[in-house]
């Protein structure tokens, strides 16, 4: 009775190890993935929403544009295809955005090696007004100018400062109307998610 009892207990643990096996080896590579993606996904959306920042449908074709910098260089954001884009719209004379620019330079700071690009583009000012306020603010991310003011109304800007969070394509997938602690946490958390998520981090 007890060979019999043990015979039936040998199978069972047979039987098991055999499954487990079979589920391991089996299991698609895609499967894994898609799982990972999805909980990246779910992580970037409570995010957003800790953050206050509003995901946008996704966009199929990536906003394309093409401005000066300080430097008079002509700067395309299909340039910075491959990266996490952070575009933020700005003028010199507005008190908040003067303000959130210390933390965002502490978060360029934190990610410029990464695939990561921060982009200031201030609205209809002189070139050396805005020169000055990066040098007396020793800022190091890139200004570029909106001189009339055309990139600005094409992307709805209404208030400042406006920031935009670009996919590895160029197209939009956040945007937030005011301004956010960015050297916080969880700001800090949103673009490692987004840079180690991969090349498709939209919605």
């Amino acid at each position: 009775m007890k060979k019999k009892h043990l015979s039936i207990l040998t199978r069972l643990v047979y039987i098991t190890i055999l499954t487990t096996f079979w589920v391991i080896a089996y299991e698609r590579p895609e499967d894994v993935f898609s799982k990972e993606t999805n909980d990246d996904s779910l992580e970037i959306d409570r995010l957003f929403q800790d953050m206050d920042i509003l995901k946008t449908p996704h966009i199929t074709s990536p906003i394309e544009i093409s401005l000066m910098d300080l430097n008079g260089k002509k700067i395309r954001l299909s340039d910075f295809k491959g990266k996490i884009v952070f575009l933020n719209f700005w003028t010199t004379w507005c008190v908040p955005c003067r303000l959130e620019m210390i933390s965002m330079e502490k978060l360029h700071t934190r990610l410029k090696d990464k695939d990561f690009v921060m982009v200031a583009i201030d609205l209809i000012e002189p070139t050396r007004r805005v020169k000055k306020f990066f040098k007396d603010n020793k800022l190091t991310f890139m200004s570029l100018l909106d001189k009339r003011g055309k990139v600005g109304s094409g992307y709805g800007v209404k208030n400042l400062p406006t920031t935009f969070i670009l996919d590895r394509e160029g197209r939009i997938i956040g945007q937030a109307v005011g301004p956010r602690e960015w050297d916080s946490k969880k700001a800090i958390a949103i673009f490692e998610r987004l840079i180690d998520a991969g090349a498709d981090t939209s919605p």
